[in-house]
């Protein structure tokens, strides 16, 4: 049940090759800013550009080590050629070092297509009037790479493609709000990832048949401290499941690659193309936007709804935006006395023995 959510992960370069080898072109992109809604509607398989697990051993040459290791993974993966299945690849401006990522990649990688996105941080009347603009360049400028247009009738079913999923992955989450989940941290952040690297409409049936089949689940995960883990990218469980290891159990989270990955919905009743910049630009905001209290409604409303013991940022190293927005959520979180462990990850993973001894000491305080 779980297992096909794994295997989408795991063989994601394998399966991206042969949706392309039946004819399908493939875009990848680095950012949950990016409108996805626009790529699927031109007929094109979007599809998360991930970092990897394998030793870093050509882009620190080209990157100092003080950029992030979701940065250099990814770029050492693109030179290796991992990535050459890739039609287009398409950045967002979330911080200075993913601007320069995409100046080095569209020099000295040679994918077709190389798009950037860039949401504002301000949110005033102003920004959003610009990146509506701004959706509307995407789209032209991915017309004028294809040689066709993209309809509005397209657009209208990629948004209501797009929704179905977001609204099932929310389902799944409802199901962790119980006081026995029957999923585990480790398990749904496999379920999300897997949405970002598969066709939508294929995934949102597999997540139909999830919620039918698990009622029945015999194996549901043991009953621990209730954690939310807040962060960016985690492209690695093995963090997630140290945690659950130790005896929490992660019942939600605030992550580019969870919630707020699939939170909010596009308006069906607007303007398609206004519709999907404006969900985009509302949407529950990374920290590379302004202002964070808009993100800590959130956070405070999910350790609400889900009975969250305690808070657990899991953030990468040399990740300016969310270290610096991390001792405002820190500050926030002690006010309503919610405990919060701050874990900073390289791309090896810090030594196993003195993180683990860090996650239970922290838990024992909290018991």
């Amino acid at each position: 049940m779980i297992e096909v959510f794994e295997d989408l992960v795991t063989n994601r370069h394998v399966n991206a090759l042969r949706w392309k080898n039946s004819g399908r072109k493939i875009f990848g992109y680095f950012c949950s800013y990016v409108p996805e809604e626009i790529i699927h509607a031109a007929g094109i398989i979007p599809v998360r550009v991930m970092g990897g697990s394998d030793a870093i051993t050509l882009a620190d040459v080209h990157l100092p080590s003080y950029v992030c290791c979701f940065s250099r993974s990814c770029y050492d993966l693109g030179l290796k050629g991992v990535y050459n299945y890739l039609d287009g690849v398409v950045f967002s401006y979330t911080c200075d070092t993913m601007v320069s990522l995409y100046n080095i990649w569209r020099k000295d990688l040679e994918t077709p297509y190389v798009g950037f996105v860039d949401p504002l941080c301000a949110k005033r009347e102003t920004s959003r009037k610009y990146f509506r603009e701004e959706t509307a360049r995407f789209r032209v400028s991915l017309e004028k790479f294809l040689g066709r247009e993209i309809s509005e009738d397209r657009l209208e079913k990629s948004i209501e493609i797009y929704n179905e999923n977001r609204k099932l992955l929310k389902k799944v989450y409802e199901l962790r709000k119980n006081s026995a989940p029957p999923l585990s941290g480790v398990e749904a952040l496999s379920i999300v990832r897997s949405s970002m690297l598969a066709p939508k409409e294929e995934h949102s049936r597999l997540l139909e048949n999830l919620l039918n089949e698990i009622s029945e689940r015999q194996d549901a995960p043991e009953p621990g401290l209730r954690i939310l883990v807040s962060g960016s990218v985690i492209y690695d469980s093995e963090i997630l499941k140290m945690i659950e290891d130790a005896g929490g159990l992660i019942v939600t989270d605030d992550l580019c690659t969870g919630t707020r990955y699939f939170w909010d919905m596009v308006n069906p009743k607007t303007s398609p193309l206004v519709a999907i910049a404006d969900r985009y630009y509302e949407r529950i905001p990374c920290p590379c936007n302004y202002p964070p209290e808009k993100r800590l409604e959130h956070i405070m409303n999910l350790v609400k709804d889900f009975k969250v013991e305690a808070v657990i940022f899991v953030l990468q190293k040399f990740c300016d935006p969310h270290l610096f927005d991390y001792p405002f959520m820190e500050d926030r979180l002690k006010e309503v006395e919610i405990p919060t462990l701050l874990i900073e990850t390289e791309h090896v993973t810090s030594p196993i023995g003195p993180l683990k001894t860090r996650i239970e000491a922290f838990f024992e305080t909290i018991q």
